[in-house]
């Protein structure tokens, strides 16, 4: 059933419910025996009365008035209360009127038409209320569900952009690393150029998805250190402990290598002699586990760089402020650690 028929319906449950309470009213308490003629006269009424607020309710839906302040709305409905019932206690009184104007003017007092008007407003009032209540929710809903989808889109060109600007900004890292590379060993650097080739292949691809495989992942992550390690050569060593349970968990795509270029940029570059990365993961209890280690101090600054950023951004836009990421100093090696929740949809 559409709004309009709930409408209509509701309009004539209200106003013939109306009918049926007045006539009640006086065939048990006032007359004491049931009158057709005063049925009729309150079917006329009813109509009258639906006539009126059906109107009223198209004028209200011309204009924007539901986007007033609430006070101004319910001020506006007191009087609109006050207007409609005496229209409708006009209506009431053209009949007597049409008989004998002179007679009705006479008999008729002021106390007996604010009498006919204060009952007319406690029908009109109930529909003005129900109608305002209704409305006012509903002008309610939308707007909520307006700002759900612009703060929906919202998160969604804030994630997509995120990951626009990860890419140069692995790309220019990557490409220091060749150049370094070009320089101490021309022919390992076409080994290299692959490597880079098929990791750019990856940050441009990763952009259509949200989460991808932990192993998928790993693939490339190993690329661009095998990259690194032809640059540093004996200085870098690397190690893998990647539980096989946590394999098929999937993560936001190049948040790990980010985790490895920034192990390599503020870690094993900065250090003279031997470093080390290790990256592991495990699952605890409802969590996966990710962490890259490297040697080194823990400076707070460097937490600053747009990389880190980021990834805190998207963890908190992915997992919705479900995922914890940390870098703390533990004895010689700088940990860099996301957990997020088990088998996250």
């Amino acid at each position: 059933m559409n709004h309009k028929w709930i409408y209509w319906l509701c309009q004539c449950i209200g106003w013939f419910g109306m009918v049926a309470i007045e006539t009640i009213n006086y065939t048990f308490f006032i007359t004491g025996k049931f009158n057709l003629s005063l049925l009729q006269t309150f079917v006329t009424y009813a109509i009258a009365g639906m006539l009126c607020t059906h109107l009223y309710r198209y004028l209200l839906q011309q204009s924007d008035f539901f986007l007033k302040k609430v006070v101004r709305i319910w001020l506006i409905a007191f009087i609109s209360t006050i207007i409609i019932a005496t229209i409708i206690s006009i209506v009431s009184f053209l009949p007597a009127i049409a008989r004998n104007a002179t007679l009705f003017f006479k008999n008729v007092t002021f106390i007996d038409i604010a009498g006919t008007i204060i009952n007319w407003m406690r029908y009109v009032g109930v529909w003005i209320i129900i109608y305002f209540m209704y409305k006012i929710l509903e002008q309610k809903n939308t707007i909520l569900q307006e700002k759900l989808i612009i703060e929906n889109l919202a998160k969604t060109t804030e994630l997509e952009l995120l990951k626009n600007q990860l890419n140069p900004h692995f790309l220019f890292n990557a490409l220091n690393s060749i150049k370094a590379l070009v320089i101490i060993n021309p022919e390992k650097s076409r080994d290299a150029i692959v490597k880079l080739s098929e990791l750019l292949r990856f940050t441009l691809q990763y952009g259509k998805e949200l989460l991808i495989p932990l192993y998928d992942e790993m693939k490339e992550v190993k690329k661009y250190l095998e990259l690194e390690q032809m640059r540093f050569g004996k200085r870098l060593q690397i190690e893998f402990k990647i539980d096989e349970s946590t394999i098929s968990q999937t993560i936001p795509p190049a948040i790990i290598l980010s985790l490895a270029e920034n192990a390599i940029k503020h870690g094993v570059a900065k250090q003279m002699g031997e470093s080390c990365i290790r990256i592991q993961s495990c699952i605890n209890g409802d969590e996966v586990q990710i962490c890259v280690e490297n040697t080194g101090s823990y400076a707070p600054e460097d937490t600053k760089g747009i990389g880190l950023k980021h990834i805190t951004r998207r963890l908190d836009e992915v997992y919705h402020h479900k995922a914890v990421f940390t870098i703390t100093q533990q004895s010689t090696f700088v940990q860099s650690c996301i957990k997020t929740p088990l088998s996250w949809q």
